[in-house]
């Protein structure tokens, strides 16, 4: 009686474990898997200003801003993908308080290849390279260069899906005529990409 007591205790226990594996596969990525990934954003919102106008005379506007950032690539063999980044911004201002005034616009677009390469605990590493322009509705352009390098770890909480923590090292260059402005640190971040035609890594193992 005890045994059988103790049995139909542990049974949930037992059914979980079995669920959990279901969907527990190791990083393993198939050669022709498709990664996608990326965000859009953007708001609008009224503006009211006298802290940077002159004599703190007040000054209403109305600011949208859009932001569309794509990170897709393509598994060219097992666990090693090449891709395409994307990033695109715009922002317009109108001061609704004087209407002769025209609405100052800002874009940016940069985009430039990617590489990464997985191991078989999550792990990957990630290098790319972007060129881009930046526009200022007043005719102002500059030109944008970015270079990034550094390691993340994919967590797949089911076989297509993965939330992706990445910690990379970043060097930003922006340059108009002879005048140039330059960064560079570490940039901390979470993603989160799908992994189309990936497979059970069990079923890739196979193949291998």
């Amino acid at each position: 009686m005890k045994n059988l007591l103790l049995l139909f205790l542990l049974v949930p226990f037992i059914a979980f474990a079995q669920e959990n594996e279901s969907f527990m596969f190791k990083a393993k990525v198939k050669h022709g898997s498709i990664l996608i990934g990326g965000n859009i954003s953007g708001f609008a919102y009224k503006t009211t200003d006298n802290l940077f106008t002159a004599n703190g005379v007040q000054e209403d506007g109305r600011k949208i801003q859009a932001n569309l950032q794509s990170k897709n690539g393509y598994f060219i063999m097992n666990d090693f993908a090449v891709g395409l980044n994307l990033n695109l911004f715009h922002e317009s201002t109108k001061v609704t308080s004087d209407p002769e005034q025209e609405p100052f616009r800002e874009t940016y677009f940069m985009g430039g290849p990617f590489v990464r390469y997985y191991l078989d605990n999550g792990v990957f590493g990630e290098a790319g390279a972007s060129v881009g322009k930046h526009n200022f509705s007043d005719g102002f352009q500059s030109n944008l260069l970015e270079g990034t390098v550094g390691v993340g770890y994919a967590f797949f909480f089911n076989e297509k899906f993965s939330i992706e923590p990445l910690l990379l090292f970043r060097y930003f260059r922006q340059t108009k005529d002879d005048h140039t402005y330059s960064s560079f640190g570490p940039m901390i971040g979470v993603g989160f990409q799908s992994y189309l035609l990936r497979k059970r890594a069990n079923v890739i193992k196979i193949g291998l």
